[in-house]
């Protein structure tokens, strides 16, 4: 049966991520969309050039090569900032050190002319080891560090090779759908073409709720949030966290508007969170890179784990959802409005519907250069 561990924090997780590449001898994987040179990215590249594993491979989005901090890289504003441009070179550097290393490095959907295929992300987190894989929401820069995050740590051959399959058809520029059942944990890996059929299950699993829900997102929207309501409407107690100070203020305007007509209960913490969760009747357990949004649903590429686990489940209550809960604020503490409300239901709702048109934007990798 797989062993999962629950890293709470950066530096908890960086700590085990270490110490797995460590020891590993057969394969060091790392995936992510956001990967930079500042500390946090240079801790992670680091540990893979110094891996003596004999496959080391990384998978690193395009949204690193156009995106900094999430800064714009073609702002003539941030260009003209000398901080700025030396993380930008620092990241190019990395990089290209990995390289020179032996390490593989391939970027993962390239945005295009005219960034076009600037929405079509591989939003994957993922490392995967001998024995052990990671999954879950941290970034590898200074400020996905900085936020309240989560990776969860499973010790079991079968897991890691089914991630490492997926790592794989990702690298040949082939993603792909799938799923597996392995012990106490289901997997889902959604390929950015059919994820609203991958989804139908977990929204199933709302629908069919019948006690309580606590859902742990920055970036709630539909149709998570109907399937919510939907849920309350029926009497279930559903809980939604989400950080007063967002860095997509549109978002928790969103979800405060849509909870107040829905009679969802909000809870807002006070720092920027990037952790996402979603506990069903305190017996299924959602973690990993979806922030369970409109986006996610219709476009990008993520990594699901549904996990039914007792011990984990009880370790995630004490040390994630407890202190959030107690900590954070009532919804009336955003003080937003309804007019801001409607402006943002409307504005995500055109967005939505551009996404799930389904454009046919190709899904591939190319080599770092």
């Amino acid at each position: 049966m797989p062993k999962f561990t629950l890293l709470v924090g950066s530096r908890a997780f960086m700590a085990a991520a270490e110490a797995d590449m460590a020891t590993a001898r057969r394969r060091v994987l790392v995936q992510a969309m956001t990967f930079e040179g500042d500390r946090a990215g240079l801790g992670v590249a680091r540990g893979v050039m110094a891996s003596a594993a004999e496959d080391r491979r990384v998978l690193v989005d395009d949204y690193t090569r156009f995106a900094i901090s999430d800064r714009f890289v073609f702002s003539p504003h941030n260009l003209l900032d000398p901080d700025f441009r030396a993380e930008l070179q620092a990241t190019r550097g990395m990089f290209d050190q990995m390289c020179s290393a032996g390490v593989g490095v391939r970027v993962t959907n390239p945005a295009g002319p005219l960034l076009i295929g600037f929405a079509f992300r591989n939003h994957k987190k993922l490392i995967v080891t001998d024995n052990a894989a990671y999954l879950g929401g941290i970034n590898f820069s200074d400020h996905n560090f900085a936020w309240h995050d989560l990776m969860l740590r499973i010790e079991d051959a079968a897991v890691s090779d089914a991630l490492a399959a997926d790592f794989e058809a990702t690298w040949q520029g082939r993603g792909r759908s799938w799923s597996a059942e392995l012990g106490d944990i289901a997997l889902y890996g959604l390929d950015g073409r059919d994820n609203h059929a991958r989804f139908r299950e977990i929204l199933a699993a709302i629908d069919a709720a019948r006690h309580d829900i606590s859902v742990i997102s920055p970036y709630l929207t539909f149709p998570f949030t109907d399937a919510l309501a939907r849920a309350a409407a029926r009497g279930v107690d559903v809980t939604l966290i989400t950080p007063l100070d967002n860095n997509k203020p549109i978002v928790r305007d969103y979800i405060l508007w849509f909870a107040a007509r829905s009679g969802l209960k909000v809870r807002l913490t006070r720092e920027m969170i990037h952790l996402k969760g979603l506990l069903i009747d305190g017996r299924r357990l959602v973690l990993g890179s979806s922030n369970f949004d409109f986006v996610s649903y219709w476009i990008e590429e993520e990594l699901l784990g549904v996990v039914s686990d007792p011990g984990l489940i009880a370790d995630f209550r004490r040390r994630v959802l407890e202190p959030m809960l107690q900590a954070a604020l009532p919804e009336a503490a955003a003080r937003s409005s309804p007019a801001r409300g409607w402006r943002a239901a409307i504005l995500l709702g055109a967005a939505g519907a551009v996404l799930g048109a389904g454009l046919p934007i190709p899904r591939t990798s190319v080599p770092w250069s």
